[in-house]
């Protein structure tokens, strides 16, 4: 396909006038054209016709004012020629079968101008049986060919439908009928004698990929409605141009793109081919569900999962992620937002989660994770977002974060521990080592100086200065009963060490636990510290201490 022009023909303007010549011209020759009698509309539809051949052709045009209707209309364009009307001529704009016809046969024009060389498809509506028109001639300046006149019928489409009706309108496309409407076969009819029919409803000559694809959706009659802007050029050497209810995009590299409703609305919103997304790759196209449509893109895809949902965009390794693991019907779900955090990103899908720490690798959460990290939102169990997929440790399940982990207890409920304990338990193993899994979740003790995870074996204490030590056994049965991290022991500052005579002992801020081989448990409380001044020393043999004396007492 040759790409053509989408800038127009250049304007020649008068010496010392800022009015293009063409623009005087139309002007000049639509008043020659109204004459006495001739009515507004069809004064104003002359003009138009005028315009439209000077845009196409000014040079020859300008030379031969008499070809207006044969640069613009092509010829046949009188009622009288016997041929029909354009369905646009005579259905408000739009290039689709009007109520009460159907589409009945085409056939081909080859190397046809409006559509850049390539074949343009002619497409017959008939009325339908149960409908009924009457012949006449379309009212519109240009096309003035019968309306609902010529009985006859290719019988290429909708074959179920029997009988030979009336044509009531013609469709133009650019496209293969088959690719138009599924109900047309592949049985080619030629008739190249209509190579110059055309209407100022139609694309003209000089139509962009654009155009022709608004075209063959139907114009005013597609999904997109009525255009509201120019075409215009876009980022990155595309184009586009908006509608009523959607887009049009052109790239050479996909050719024009149409882009509709709530997707299209998104994208814009997000800065259009200027966004991460860039411009679409794929029109709207069914998930498969039979409910959800998507929209590809240069940087991701748009999923809308119902006419009644918000449309969700996932950018770029996110899709990528997101595709291979099935799309919206894969076990991920449809996507159901995006967060950005602390330099990372989430996207939540319907059944699980994928999440990015900022430089870290894409990892995916299950949903029941990620209800367990919110429930812990500040504080030291708030453990971020993840840095690796979820293993087993043990029977348990354990995932990494950038603070800490999520495990789960004895009883199987999930649940975050900070950085404070988790690391001191995975390097003793995590929930599969020795300590097994924890028992619930961590708490604070000592009035809020330190904190404590009950495990299977034992327990972890961690507090400021203290560091994190593990109790078991008899010593943490006996710590407990003497009130624990919140009694007169405070924060434990050892673990359980081996001592001589077969004991066994932990440090503590207050004092000592000693357990001996019979498993009796001795409390050692520290006295309290006494400034030196407060002193009252004694001798070896208990007698008083000297009075203290001055240097000059000495002899």
């Amino acid at each position: 396909m040759t790409a053509t022009s989408t800038t127009g023909p250049v304007e020649t303007r008068a010496a010392g006038t800022d009015t293009p010549l063409s623009v005087r011209l139309v002007d000049r020759v639509g008043r020659a054209l109204a004459g006495r009698g001739l009515s507004r509309r069809r004064f104003l539809g002359r003009v138009a016709v005028v315009g439209s051949a000077m845009a196409i052709d000014p040079i020859r045009y300008t030379l031969r004012p008499g070809t207006a209707y044969a640069q613009v209309c092509g010829t046949g364009a009188s009622c009288s020629s016997g041929w029909t009307a354009f369905c646009c001529s005579v259905n408000d704009g739009a290039n689709t079968c009007p109520p009460g016809s159907y589409a009945a046969g085409w056939w081909r024009i080859d190397d046809s101008p409006f559509c850049m060389g390539r074949a343009r498809y002619v497409i017959d509506c008939n009325r339908s049986p149960s409908a009924s028109c009457n012949c006449r001639c379309a009212d519109d300046p240009c096309d003035q060919r019968r309306v609902c006149c010529n009985n006859f019928r290719y019988g290429q489409c909708n074959t179920q439908v029997a009988g030979v009706t009336e044509v009531v309108c013609r469709v133009v496309t650019c496209i293969a009928p088959w690719e138009w409407d599924a109900s047309c076969n592949r049985t080619v009819r030629v008739d190249n004698r209509t190579r110059s029919h055309n209407s100022t409803c139609l694309p003209q000559r000089d139509a962009t990929f654009i155009d022709l694809r608004y075209q063959d959706l139907g114009l005013s009659g597609s999904i997109l409605g009525r255009p509201t802007t120019p075409e215009r050029g876009g980022a990155a050497g595309g184009r586009y141009r908006r509608y009523d209810n959607g887009s049009i995009h052109y790239r050479q590299a996909t050719g024009a793109l149409a882009v509709y409703g709530s997707i299209d609305a998104v994208h814009r919103e997000l800065g259009g081919d200027t966004s991460p997304l860039g411009y679409p790759t794929t029109e709207v196209t069914a998930v498969g569900d039979g409910a959800g449509t998507s929209v590809r893109y240069q940087g991701g895809t748009i999923y809308l999962r119902s006419r009644s949902a918000t449309p969700q965009p996932v950018v770029g390794a996110f899709d990528e992620r997101f595709r291979a693991l099935g799309g919206p019907r894969g076990r991920l779900g449809y996507p159901m937002g995006t967060t950005r955090t602390g330099g990372g990103v989430i996207v939540s899908f319907q059944h699980s989660t994928l999440a990015q720490a900022a430089g870290g690798p894409m990892v995916e959460l299950r949903r029941d994770v990620v209800e367990a990290t919110r429930r812990w939102p500040s504080g030291p169990d708030a453990v971020g977002l993840p840095v690796a997929e979820e293993t087993t440790s043990g029977t348990a399940r354990l995932q990494r974060f950038e603070r800490g982990i999520v495990t789960q207890t004895r009883g199987g409920t999930l649940f975050p521990i900070g950085d404070d304990l988790a690391v001191r338990y995975l390097e003793a193993g995590g929930p599969g080592g020795s300590w097994g899994r924890p028992l619930r979740s961590a708490s604070s003790v000592a009035g809020g100086r330190g904190r404590r995870l009950d495990l299977v074996e034992g327990a972890l204490f961690t507090g400021e200065g203290t560091g994190v030590r593990h109790l078991s056994g008899p010593v943490l049965a006996a710590y407990d009963d003497a009130g624990g991290p919140d009694g007169r022991l405070g924060l434990p500052t050892s673990d359980v060490v081996a001592v001589p005579g077969g004991r066994r002992r932990a440090s503590f801020e207050g004092g000592a636990i000693v357990v001996g081989s019979d498993g009796r448990a001795q409390i050692l409380e520290r006295r309290p510290a006494r400034r030196p001044a407060a002193v009252s020393g004694t001798g070896p043999d208990g007698t008083a201490p000297r009075s203290p004396r001055r240097p000059s007492d000495l002899p």
